[in-house]
C-alpha cells in the first residue's frame, strides 16, 4: 500500500516463492509491504515492514567513460573526446574530470577547474616537446567513476600541414561588379604552422594604404577648347582593406570600384611547408572608353565614309553599338545631330552632305552598361579631291558593214578618280542632232555600234566618266558610211564522191565565208602528183557544187582543187588529199528495207513490194528467187534502179507466200539477203464431198478439209442447201465439224447440198453435190412365208404363201421358186428363164 493509504493492495497470491519483484510503482513515491504464508488449511498472520519503502533506482558511481582519443596536438594544447559510460549508476552524468600525465611523472594531475558537460575537450598549457597520456573520470550524485582508457603517449608539437586556400562559392566563376560597387573576396585557409597571407592583382602585390593629400594644378587652356575635366579618383590601394583577424578565413574588400580595379585577384598562403594560391577574374562594368583612330576615307562633295577603331577599354562588356553624330564646324550655334544611332560596324557612308561646308564628326561606343565618352574627329570639308576627266583622242571607226561599225578609242587622262566608263554619240553627216548608242557604261576603248541604215554616213564622239561626272567629247570622228565589205570567198570543202579508170567524181560544200557577196561559182584544177604545175578543169565558172573530172591516167595518183568566186574575185582554194585512178572493188551488200526484214504479211489481192538496197563495185548483178518454188514471172516485175531493187507482184495470190531472196554478186564476191512473205487467203474448197445417209427425211454429209487453209486455221464450214428447181440457197447449218445432218426434208424431193470453208479471213469457194431424192434407199425385200401345197397331182403341185412384211422399199416385183429332190442338197430354180411369179401362188408342172 501507498504510505497516504490504508489498503493493501495484493501483488502476489498462491507463488510458492520467498522473494517477488513488484512492478509498476510510482517514482519517488513511499510503499509499505507485507507478506503471509498459506496452506491448505489457511492463511497465516502478515509480517509487515515497520518503515516505508521509497520506490527509486539504487544510487552508485558511474562506469568509467569509453573510446577515449586524442586529436590535433599542438605544442600548447590537444583536444580530447570520448562517449559516455555504458552505466550511468542511476544517476543522470554531471559532467566529466580531465587528467593529464606527463612522461616521467608518477602524479596525475586534474585539467579542468570544472566539470566538462560535453564529450570533448581542448587540453591546454602543455610544454612544447613533452609527452602525455590523458584520462577521464564520470561524476555523477553517487561520485566519480573509475579513470577510463588511458592514452597512448602524444607529443605536444606542432602538427605539419601543407597550405591550402580556395575562394568563395560564388567566385568560382569570377566576380562581376558595375562601377561604383563594392569588390568583396573571400578565402578559406588551412594549413599547419598557419600560412602567411598575400594578396595580388595581377602579379603584384597589393596592401592598403592611407589616403595621401592631393596637390591641385591647373592648366591653361587654348581658346575655344572645351575643358574636360577628368574626375577625382583614389588609388585602389586607398580603397582596399584586407580582415584577416578570423583565423581560416581573409576577406579582401575594395570599395568605390572604378573600371581601372578590373583584374585577376591572387590570394598567396605560404608556411614552412609549401605555398597555395587561388584567383578570380574580377570584372567592373563600366561604360566603353572612346573610340581611336577615326580617319575619313573616299571624301566627296556631298558623302564622306567615317572609319574609326574600337575603344581601347570595352567597359568589361561587348559593345553592342555605335552613334555617329555630325556637327556643322561653320556655325558655332549649331548643335551635334545624331546621323546613325545603330551601328554595329565601325564605318559608315554618310551622305546628304552640303557641298563646301566644314563638318565635325564624334562617335560613341555603347555597352550594356551605357555609352562611353566620344571620339571627336578633326574637321572635314564636303568637296570632291578630284574633277572629270579630259575628252578622248578623236575615235577610230573600223570593220564598217551594212548596219554596224566599230568605234575605237584612247584613254584621257582621269585628272585624280579612275574612269568608269565611257558614253558614245553618233550622228549621220547631214543632221545636226547628236544621238546616244550606249544605254550603260563602256568600260572598254571599243564598240560595236548596230543598227545603223545602210548608205548613210555617220560620225561618232566620245567622252569618258569618273566619280566626279562625265567630261567633254572628243572631236567627232571621221565620216564613215554603213556598207558591207566584199572580200574574195573562202574556201569551199572538197571531197572524192567516186573514181572509175578514166573519171574522179569531185563534191563539195560551200565556204563557210562568203566574203561579204554571192557566190557566182567555182574553179576545179587538177595536179598529177610529182608535178608542181596545177591545171584548170573548168573553162567558166559552174554554180553546182559537183564535177566529173576527166583525162586522167588510170592508175595516177591527183590532187584536186576547188577555189569559190564572188564579185570580188577568186577566193583560195580547198584541196583533197591525193586519190588514185582507178575502178574501186567493193564486194557487194545487200540490204532489205527496214519495213521488211521482219517478214511480210499482206492479204490475197494486195500488191506485193519488197524493196532492196545493193551496193557494190563493179556494179553487182541481181537475181531473185523464192525458196521452194520458182517465181511466176508473168506476175513478178523487178525494177532495177542505181542502188534500188524492188520486187513488185500485184494481185498477190496465195501461192505466192514463201521466203524471198535476192542475191547480188560481183567479182569481189556474193551477198544475200531475205524475208518471209505471208500472203493470206480465204479456205480453198472442201474434199470428199459426199453423202453417207440419206433418206425421206434427212441426209447425212460428210466431207475432208480443203487442201489449202488459207494461211490460217479452219474456223468452220456453212453448208446451204436448195430444191433442185429453186434458185436460192439458204443456210441450213454453220458447223465445226466435218459433217453436217441435214433434216426436214421432203420425201420425195429432190435437193442440192453445197459446203464452203471459214478461216478469220473470210469463207473460200463452194463445193455442190446433188440432186439427191428424199426417199429412203433400196434394199432386197424380206422373206415370204413358208409356202403352202394347197393342191397336188401324180404330176404337179400348186403351191401358196404370203408376202414378205417388208418389201425392202419398192413394190414386190415378183417371186423366185427353188424346189429339191428328197436325198439332194441342191436347189433348183422352179422359175422358167428370168421369168417371176407374179402373185403370191404357182403351180409346179412335170414332177
Amino acid at each position: 500500500r501507498e504510505a497516504g493509504r490504508r489498503t493493501y493492495i495484493p501483488v502476489m497470491s498462491g507463488e510458492n516463492k520467498l522473494s517477488w519483484q513488484v512492478k509498476d510503482l510510482i517514482p519517488n513515491s513511499e510503499y509499505y509491504f507485507r507478506v503471509k504464508a498459506v496452506n491448505k488449511i489457511g492463511g497465516g498472520e502478515y509480517l509487515e515492514l515497520r518503515n516505508p519503502i521509497i520506490a527509486e533506482d539504487p544510487k552508485q558511481p558511474p562506469d568509467p567513460p569509453v573510446d577515449l582519443e586524442v586529436h590535433n596536438p599542438t605544442s600548447k594544447s590537444v583536444t580530447l573526446t570520448w562517449k559516455p559510460p555504458l552505466f550511468d549508476g542511476g544517476s543522470k552524468i554531471m559532467g566529466y574530470i580531465i587528467e593529464k600525465l606527463a612522461k616521467g611523472k608518477e602524479r596525475w594531475e586534474r585539467c579542468n577547474d570544472y566539470l566538462v558537460p560535453l564529450l570533448t575537450y581542448p587540453v591546454k598549457g602543455l610544454e612544447e616537446g613533452k609527452e602525455y597520456q590523458f584520462r577521464v573520470r564520470a561524476e555523477n550524485a553517487a561520485g566519480i567513476s573509475e579513470p577510463s582508457r588511458i592514452t597512448p603517449f602524444v607529443k605536444a608539437v606542432d602538427p605539419i600541414e601543407a597550405p591550402k586556400v580556395f575562394l568563395a562559392a560564388n567566385l568560382q566563376s569570377g566576380l562581376e561588379v558595375k562601377r561604383g560597387d563594392e569588390i568583396i573576396l573571400e578565402a578559406h585557409i588551412s594549413g599547419s604552422p598557419y600560412p602567411s597571407i598575400t594578396w595580388l592583382r595581377n602579379d603584384e602585390v597589393v596592401r592598403p594604404e592611407e589616403i595621401k593629400k592631393r596637390v591641385t594644378t591647373y592648366t591653361r587652356k587654348k581658346k575655344g577648347e572645351t575643358e574636360e575635366e577628368e574626375p577625382f579618383q583614389l588609388s585602389l590601394p586607398e580603397r582596399m582593406s584586407i580582415d584577416n583577424h578570423k583565423e581560416g578565413e581573409s576577406i579582401l574588400s575594395v570599395r568605390d570600384s572604378i573600371r581601372a580595379d578590373h583584374g585577376t585577384f591572387t590570394i598567396k598562403v605560404e608556411n614552412d611547408h609549401g605555398v597555395a594560391k587561388a584567383s578570380c577574374e574580377v570584372n567592373v562594368l563600366d561604360t566603353p572608353g572612346p573610340p581611336v583612330n577615326f580617319v575619313f576615307e573616299d571624301v566627296r562633295k556631298n558623302s564622306v565614309i567615317c572609319k574609326w577603331e574600337p575603344p581601347l577599354d570595352d567597359g568589361g562588356s561587348e559593345i553592342l553599338n555605335y552613334v555617329l553624330e555630325k556637327k556643322d564646324n561653320t556655325k558655332a550655334e549649331m548643335g551635334w545631330v545624331t546621323v546613325s544611332s545603330t551601328l554595329r560596324h565601325c564605318k559608315f557612308h554618310v551622305t546628304k552632305l552640303i557641298e563646301g561646308k566644314e563638318y565635325l564628326f564624334r562617335v560613341f561606343a555603347e555597352n550594356r552598361v551605357g555609352p562611353g565618352p566620344p571620339c571627336v574627329s578633326k574637321p572635314m570639308t564636303a568637296k570632291d579631291p578630284f574633277s572629270p576627266p579630259d575628252p578622248p583622242n578623236k575615235p577610230d571607226v573600223q570593220d564598217a558593214t551594212s548596219n554596224s561599225m566599230l568605234v575605237k578609242w584612247n584613254e584621257p587622262k582621269d585628272n585624280g578618280s579612275p574612269i568608269i566608263g565611257y558614253w558614245i554619240e553618233k550622228r549621220e553627216i547631214n543632221s545636226t542632232h547628236w544621238a546616244r548608242v550606249n544605254r550603260n557604261l563602256v568600260n572598254a576603248l571599243e564598240i560595236k555600234v548596230e543598227g545603223l541604215l545602210e548608205g548613210l554616213t555617220y560620225l561618232f564622239r566620245v567622252c569618258a566618266e569618273n566619280a566626279a561626272g562625265p567630261g567633254k567629247f572628243s572631236p567627232p570622228s571621221d565620216p564613215k558610211t554603213a556598207q558591207d565589205p566584199i572580200m574574195p570567198p573562202g574556201p569551199p570543202i572538197p571531197r572524192i564522191a567516186d573514181t572509175s579508170s578514166t573519171s574522179i567524181e569531185l563534191e563539195w560544200e560551200p565556204p563557210a565565208y562568203n566574203g561579204g557577196g554571192d557566190i557566182t561559182g567555182y574553179h576545179v584544177y587538177k595536179q598529177l602528183m610529182g608535178v608542181n604545175e596545177w591545171s584548170r578543169c573548168t573553162e567558166k565558172p559552174i554554180k553546182v557544187r559537183q564535177y566529173t573530172v576527166k583525162e586522167v591516167r588510170e592508175g595516177a595518183d591527183y590532187k584536186l582543187r576547188v577555189t569559190a568566186l564572188n564579185a570580188a574575185g577568186e577566193g583560195p582554194p580547198g584541196e583533197t588529199e591525193p586519190v588514185t585512178v582507178a575502178e574501186p572493188k567493193e564486194p557487194p551488200t545487200v540490204e532489205l528495207d527496214v519495213s521488211v526484214k521482219a517478214g511480210i504479211q499482206i492479204m490475197a489481192g494486195q500488191t506485193l513490194k519488197i524493196p532492196a538496197t545493193v551496193t557494190g563495185r563493179p556494179t553487182p548483178t541481181i537475181e531473185w528467187a523464192v525458196e521452194e518454188g520458182e517465181l511466176d514471172k508473168d506476175r513478178v516485175v523487178i525494177e532495177n534502179v542505181g542502188t534500188k531493187s524492188e520486187l513488185t507482184i500485184k494481185n498477190a495470190l496465195r501461192k505466192d507466200h514463201g521466203r524471198y531472196v535476192i542475191t547480188a554478186t560481183n567479182s569481189s564476191g556474193s551477198k544475200s539477203a531475205g524475208t518471209r512473205v505471208e500472203v493470206f487467203d480465204v479456205p480453198g474448197p472442201v474434199l470428199d464431198l459426199k453423202p453417207v445417209v440419206t433418206n425421206r427425211k434427212m441426209c447425212l454429209l460428210n466431207w475432208s478439209d480443203p487442201e489449202d487453209d488459207g494461211g490460217s486455221d479452219i474456223i468452220g464450214f456453212i453448208v446451204e442447201r436448195k430444191d433442185a428447181k429453186m434458185h436460192t440457197w439458204r443456210v441450213a447449218i454453220d458447223t465445226e465439224r466435218s459433217k453436217c445432218d441435214i433434216t426436214g426434208l421432203v420425201e420425195g424431193q429432190e435437193y442440192k447440198f453445197r459446203v464452203s470453208a471459214k478461216n478469220k479471213f473470210g469463207t473460200g469457194p463452194p463445193v455442190e453435190i446433188g440432186p439427191i431424192l428424199a426417199v429412203d434407199p433400196l434394199v432386197v425385200p424380206g422373206p415370204p412365208s413358208c409356202p403352202e401345197v394347197k393342191d397336188k397331182t401324180k404330176s404337179s403341185v400348186a403351191l401358196a404363201w404370203k408376202p414378205p412384211q417388208k418389201d425392202g422399199g419398192s413394190p414386190i416385183k415378183g417371186y423366185i421358186v427353188e424346189m429339191q429332190d428328197e436325198g439332194s442338197t441342191d436347189w433348183k430354180k422352179v422359175n422358167e428363164g428370168d421369168t417371176l411369179f407374179p402373185t403370191c401362188e404357182c403351180v409346179i408342172p412335170n414332177l
